[in-house]
């Protein structure tokens, strides 16, 4: 008897409260429903703010969206005041490659900085072939806590590779294999690296496709057009290789193709040519074969400046832990040790840099699906930190607040295949969620003015998930 009429008690406030037991509003039922009410809800789908909004979660998904008044919650819900906040879907890291001994850190501050789901185009370069499933499958089970994950194992390349723990590749048939052996271990996705030809590019996606897997290209040897018109998924970094060597005069292609990276840019900028045909035929490409383009901004501007403190040091490195710090490399705290120990000229490297930002800028207006990613596992790439960052630049290459956001949400479920699982804000999807306390739209900054996360209809305070990791 005493349980009823507290429950009655518990009725008639939120009612009260939130006007939500009119005769017209739905009455829900369950166990474990979370009503999160009164704030504005920006749902990824690019609709405009909706004020006093009402999202209803039951276990991991979300059961319904409306406005605060539309539906009756048993009294057993959970019924979250949100008023004056802002309500987005979980930001997608599309680039992160944990390092061996700082993964179970880098996962938890990417949880803790909104991001509910990275992708792991290639495991770090120390690791063993499976790390990024067996995160990914620790990560779904809860034994260890961090975002949603969809993974790949070693990185393919050749005839020759650029790096050791590569999985370097000499034919075709070589190629198809290695494809068939990473699908047998359950990956997501394959990544190509460099110097991989065209005809290795065409086998690797026949192969992977044929497995419902993804191809990711990080190119040199191949040009974006060409892996766009051969079928792969996704590219990766904006500012160099495949998307700018193509855009000069044919007979400069094979000079700029040949330089190390970063290289000695010298003469880059007044050779790319982004009014030449070339360019609209790239973007024709891309958005004919539904490529996503991760520009992963962040990571070529520490590269570029790698020199510079002064940028740098906007990537917060004291809000990594040891572990993450260790994994930087000696003398991180004075350079990028990545860039310095290149065979490069850095105050040449700069001017490529304008050029990265106007192809970003250009290529999204264009309408290609451009999605947000960091290169977390790089020095100086601060987890969570370095997503917000990579949502800045985006801003300052000229993109509006509000289309920053849907690239940081909704266009990179649209990368992974994931569109209806992921990426906005409604019913039948996952319950990833963040409630900010200030106006992105206003400002961009203000995504990092997380109250709490939820994913999978579980919540996170940032503070508990963060500050014994400093």
């Amino acid at each position: 008897m005493k349980r009823a009429v507290s429950q009655s008690i518990l009725m008639a406030s939120v009612c009260l409260a939130f006007a939500s037991c009119s005769d017209s509003a739905e009455r829900l039922v369950g166990e474990g429903l979370i009503a999160i009410q009164g704030g504005t809800l920006i749902d990824g789908t690019g609709a405009p703010p909706s004020p006093n909004a009402a999202i209803v979660l039951s276990g991991d998904l979300i059961l319904r969206v409306g406005t605060v008044g539309d539906f009756q919650y048993p009294p057993s819900a959970d019924v979250v005041d949100a008023t004056g906040m802002f309500i987005l879907p979980g930001f997608v890291d599309m680039h992160v490659h944990p390092r061996v001994g700082a993964e179970d850190e880098t996962l938890r501050m990417l949880l803790g900085f909104g991001v509910t789901t990275i992708r792991i185009p290639g495991v770090g370069y120390e690791s063993p072939d499976s790390t990024g499933i067996a995160l990914r499958e620790a990560t779904a089970r809860g034994s260890l806590v961090g975002p949603r994950i969809f993974t790949g194992a070693k990185i393919i390349e050749g005839p020759t590779k650029s790096f050791p723990d590569d999985v370097e590749v000499t034919t075709e048939e070589e190629m198809r294999a290695e494809v068939r052996r990473q699908a047998d271990l359950g990956v997501n996705l394959v990544k190509l690296y460099w110097n991989t030809p065209l005809h290795f590019i065409r086998a690797a996606i026949e192969e992977a496709h044929a497995r419902d897997l993804q191809v990711i290209g990080h190119l040199r040897q191949s040009s974006w057009t060409e892996a766009a018109r051969a079928g792969i998924d996704g590219l990766v970094h904006s500012g160099w290789d495949g998307p700018t060597w193509e855009l000069v005069a044919p007979g400069e292609q094979e000079a700029l193709r040949a330089l190390p990276f970063p290289g000695n840019y010298h003469r880059f900028r007044e050779m790319v040519d982004l009014d030449a045909p070339e360019f609209d035929s790239l973007v024709a490409a891309l958005i004919e074969h539904e490529v996503t383009v991760d520009p992963t901004l962040v990571i070529i501007q520490s590269l570029y400046y790698g020199d510079d403190l002064s940028i740098l040091e906007r990537l917060e490195p004291e809000a990594a832990s040891p572990s993450i710090h260790a994994t930087w490399g000696d003398g991180w705290e004075s350079a990028n040790p990545f860039t310095m120990t290149a065979p490069q000229a850095l105050p040449e490297g700069k001017v490529i840099w304008p050029i990265a930002m106007e192809i970003v800028r250009r290529l999204h207006e264009s309408g290609v699906n451009v999605a947000a990613g960091s290169d977390v596992g790089m020095p100086w790439i601060t987890p969570g930190v370095s997503l917000h960052r990579e949502l800045e630049l985006l801003v300052e290459a000229g993109i509006p607040e509000a289309e920053v956001i849907l690239i940081a949400t909704r266009n990179g479920a649209r990368g992974l295949g994931k569109e209806d699982l992921l990426g906005v804000i409604a019913p039948g999807l996952s319950a990833d969620l963040v409630l900010l306390r200030q106006d992105p739209l206003i400002m961009i900054q203000n995504t990092r003015s997380i109250e709490t996360v939820y994913l999978g209809g579980r919540p996170y305070d940032p503070s508990l998930l963060l500050d014994d990791l400093r």
